[in-house]
């Protein structure tokens, strides 16, 4: 059962999460000063510069070892509420006739509040056990309770695996009262038909900046029961002398977004494991070329067996680079590898993973025209609005500058209007981004037109609040090309709480705009 969110709740711990934004840092990052930030490889990881999820914030917070950000207990109603929607492929159920893995225990289904791009919320009123059913997390609670968790990535925490411990599930960062949770139960991704003798399943726990082996209550097919001591970043491992290691497998088809007649598609082979899926989605979001992903059962019908080679074919016969690659559970590597499928011509398409050995069919799925017709029409529909709506914007401005000789408070409107000067220096931007605060989140988006990724994408990037916001009116800019002027941004930020300093800024680059304009219309009379 999940407890609804009122109003009230979002509204203050929106105004919460803006107060304390300055000081927060995202829960996957973890400093690895000591070993080699996130961009350098260590302890034997091939990692690589293209994963977007990777902070700045890993290579500056010293040189001690690795930090971690300390859990407090979880409060849905001081969390941030960002409505964002949720991705349905986090958690794919497999579905492995070998290991009978869709026979699972039976659970009470509950739905969380995702409160940011990778954080959710389950607000329990009663003692019970529920799965998460969109991350497949199951919690055993002893009464009520608020637990918010978050999917982390592996590959920043692969250093702290030893003696041929390896990765099978997804890792999380739980927060909440570990009094109230009796047990937490991890999907993995392994298939168990096969009986290994020498299998050991195992939690990976981190805390004080060490990691711990903690034994596990119970496993299943899907899952691994581990009863709970206290709350950070936790998730299953496994140890075994076995070289044929099998996985539980998924396939994530994104169709390139483009002007062309031809089709070109991203088709990743992976172990049905939520950090793993999270990696490519962030991986496709944050990608040079735009994609929407191909709604397709993903779940692969066979299990993927670590070192063997799997081919992808397609009918008609499409151009596929590489033609196969060998499987591995990609879990400690920031680059998830891809089938690059192109077609010439826009036609249906029959895709196949095949075992390269035996031939057998692994996944198969037909991609049809209107697999993707609607995504790509809604793309370009919000293109086509943003643009009408700037232009809307950028009328009504100059109308009501052209009627202004100096700059003066219009009592009605409550805002003041100058005429209109040149674009917006990056020197007045960093002028202004020293004094506008913490709560530039809510001001881009709300006031300023950016959106979700933006926001996200300049926390990734930047790790100092100053050059976060700068940043963030770097992109105000280019999205206002010829109109990013003091005036502009003044009227666009008007009624936002920004603090008395920024405003007194702005409205001095917009006087100073307006009497150098005068200045040099004088200069020509002359």
């Amino acid at each position: 059962m999940v407890a609804d969110f009122s109003v009230e709740e979002m509204q203050a711990s929106e105004e919460k999460a803006s107060l304390r934004d300055a000081k927060e840092e995202n829960p996957d990052a973890v400093d690895h000063s000591e070993s080699g930030s996130d961009d350098d490889s260590s302890a034997g990881s091939e990692k690589t510069d293209s994963d977007s999820d990777t902070s700045e914030a890993d290579a500056e917070q010293g040189t001690e070892g690795p930090h971690l950000l300390k859990a407090d207990p979880g409060d849905c109603s001081t969390e941030d509420t960002t409505t964002v929607k949720s991705d349905p492929d986090l958690y794919i159920k497999p579905s492995c006739p070998c290991c009978d893995s869709q026979t699972n225990q039976n659970f009470e289904q509950v739905t969380p509040r995702q409160i940011s791009e990778e954080r959710f919320c389950l607000k329990l009123d009663h003692e019970g056990t529920y799965q998460c059913v969109t991350t497949g997390l199951v919690f055993e609670v002893t009464e009520k309770v608020d637990i918010v968790y978050s999917i982390l990535s592996w590959y920043k925490y692969d250093t702290f695996l030893k003696d041929n411990w390896k990765l099978c599930g997804p890792l999380f960062e739980v927060k909440s009262d570990p009094t109230l949770i009796k047990s937490i139960y991890f999907p993995h991704s392994l298939c168990l038909a096969d009986h290994l003798p020498d299998l050991k399943l195992k939690i990976l726990h981190i805390k004080d900046q060490k990691a711990e082996i903690e034994p596990i209550t119970d496993h299943s097919t899907t899952h691994v029961q581990w009863n709970v001591s206290s709350l950070s970043p936790v998730g299953p491992i496994f140890q075994t002398t076995s070289q044929d290691i099998q996985h539980h497998g998924v396939v994530l088809i994104y169709k390139v977004i483009n002007d062309h007649q031809s089709l070109l598609f991203h088709v990743y082979m992976a172990a049905n494991n939520d950090s793993v899926i999270k990696d490519i989605i962030k991986a496709e979001k944050h990608a040079k070329q735009k994609s929407v992903k191909i709604d397709k059962p993903s779940a692969c019908c066979k299990k993927l067996t670590n070192g063997k080679t799997y081919r992808l074919l397609g009918e008609p016969h499409a151009e596929i680079i590489p033609e196969e690659i060998e499987f591995m559970d990609m879990t400690s590597f920031k680059c998830k590898s891809y089938f690059e499928v192109y077609l010439e011509q826009r036609e249906d398409l029959q895709l196949k993973l095949i075992d390269k050995e035996t031939d057998e069919v692994i996944w198969t799925s037909k991609l049809r025209e209107c697999d993707w017709a609607n995504h790509m029409q809604n793309e370009q529909g919000k293109q086509r609005d943003v643009k009408q709506n700037r232009r809307r914007k950028s009328s009504t401005e100059i109308f009501g500058e052209d009627n202004v000789k100096k700059p003066r408070w219009d009592d009605n409107a409550d805002e003041l209007t100058c005429k209109r000067s040149n674009n917006m220096t990056d020197k007045q931007l960093m002028q202004f981004a020293e004094k506008l605060g913490s709560n530039w989140q809510v001001i881009a988006i709300s006031y300023l037109d950016l959106e979700y990724q933006d926001i996200s994408k300049i926390k990734e990037e930047q790790n100092i609040l100053t050059m976060q916001i700068f940043r963030m009116l770097q992109i105000w800019k280019d999205k206002e090309v010829n109109n990013a002027t003091p005036s502009n941004l003044h009227n666009k930020l008007i009624r936002a709480d920004i603090p008395c300093e920024a405003r007194n800024v702005l409205e001095d680059f917009c006087n100073r705009g307006e009497n150098l304009k005068e200045s040099n219309e004088k200069r020509q009379i002359l």
